[in-house]
């Protein structure tokens, strides 16, 4: 094709940004990091831990209930071990502790439903408070040495898999933990050489299996979400164009976007763009070309159009919807006559040879920022771009036209 894309062109401020669906991922974006066990974009990775937040969420307020109470129950063995001792009762008062730092995490859970770092913190403290004072159990009874290696090793277990986690921070919680582990147990001297290296292995054993489990979840989480992103993406995307089609419309993308603009009283626009005298350019070059039209056209929308801001739509077959969050009638229409100046300009090599020219009609609605009164519909806003766009090709075609809709519906041409 003879149509290059000009370079993205900075036409609107990009701030505040605003979050994107997690079908707009590129499958470029979805690679996975298998070291860390996380999407190498970290985008994607955002994305992915906003999609499971609400069951990482409940997962985790059951785990540090379940973790509260038991962590207070085993201080029963800390009395059969040492009796009714000031330091039992100091070892119960510390494990009481620990349940507090459970229970506090899941309060703010429940204040910070939206958090994607809190479920992290949340696990991280609890964990890193629950095997210090484990520490300090075991230190206090060297007798049961044995015993407590062994919970240790289930702790690890819980660390890896029970307590959601970002993957490397479960890893760093569990090793740092069963190495002071280790050296408590030389230092202490209590055991036998060969007790003390089974004890050792059981807790490299520990790791090791919890560091594969975890791992494993990890990824097939990712993996998971990565495949349904695809398949999204398939179901939403044009296969010439590679722009969005109307489902991705009728599945609610523009009433999102109407009712952001409304809360954070911003502006929004859309541009209905139709390639002038599309039928003519089958008829005289053939489909073939006409489909390199479509695609160069497609491709000048998305390349003058913010990437991860701005939605471009195949609407019908020669038709695009452009919608611009954030962006007022004079930036849209400012927009529309930068892409129609560049389409009517560039030319497509056909396959016959023919450099194929073609032009554009650009009707433009928008809903002006602070708006107070309720939103319009979609039918209101794209109804009113429509409008435009047939004034424009009542009026010769190759033009932009563009009007203000009110709350109410009332239109006043600008």
């Amino acid at each position: 094709m003879g149509l290059a894309p000009p370079s993205r062109q900075a036409l609107f401020p990009l701030s505040p940004a605003i979050p994107v669906p997690f079908h707009d991922l590129s499958p470029q974006r979805l690679s996975i990091d298998r070291r860390r066990a996380e999407f190498t974009d970290g985008h994607a990775e955002d994305c992915f831990q906003r999609h499971v937040l609400p069951e990482r969420q409940a997962q985790l307020k059951a785990s540090l209930l379940f973790a509260a109470f038991f962590y207070v129950a085993f201080g029963v063995t800390d009395l059969a071990t040492l009796g009714p001792t000031p330091t039992a009762w100091l070892l119960v008062a510390l494990r009481i502790l620990v349940a507090m730092v459970a229970l506090g995490g899941h309060l703010a859970l429940g204040r910070r439903p939206d958090s994607v770092r809190m479920p992290v913190l949340a696990a991280s403290a609890l964990l890193v408070a629950a095997l210090a004072i484990f520490m300090v159990v075991a230190w206090c009874q060297p007798g049961a040495m044995a015993w407590n290696t062994m919970s240790q090793a289930l702790i690890l277990m819980a660390v890896y898999v029970n307590f959601p986690n970002r993957y490397a921070y479960a890893v760093a919680i569990g090793v740092v933990s069963s190495a002071v582990f280790a050296a408590m147990l030389l230092v202490q001297g209590a055991l036998k050489a060969d007790d003390v290296l089974t004890l050792a292995l059981l807790l490299i054993l520990g790791n090791a299996l919890g560091i594969i489990a975890a791992r494993r979840f990890h990824l097939s989480q990712r993996e998971e979400f990565r495949s349904a992103c695809l398949l999204q993406q398939m179901a939403d995307r044009d296969p010439l164009t590679g722009c969005y089609n109307r489902r991705v419309v009728q599945s609610g993308l523009l009433d999102a976007e109407l009712a952001r603009a409304h809360r954070y009283g911003t502006a929004l626009s859309v541009i209905l763009c139709d390639i002038d005298h599309f039928k003519r350019i089958n008829d005289v070059h053939g489909h073939a070309a006409g489909d390199q039209v479509l695609e160069a056209f497609a491709a000048l929308l998305k390349a003058m159009t913010r990437e991860q801001v701005d939605r471009v739509i195949r609407y019908g077959g020669e038709e695009f919807l452009v919608v611009l969050p954030q962006t007022g009638l004079a930036g849209a229409h400012a927009l529309a006559e930068r892409i129609r100046q560049a389409f009517a300009a560039a030319a497509t090599q056909a396959a016959d040879g023919a450099a194929v020219r073609a032009t554009a009609s650009f009707g433009i609605a928008c809903l002006p920022a602070r708006q107070t009164a309720a939103p319009v519909s979609f039918d209101t806003l794209v109804g009113a771009a429509d409008a435009e766009l047939y004034a424009v090709k009542r009026g010769g075609r190759n033009g932009v036209r563009g009007t203000l809709v009110t709350a109410g519906g009332a239109l006043r041409i600008a």
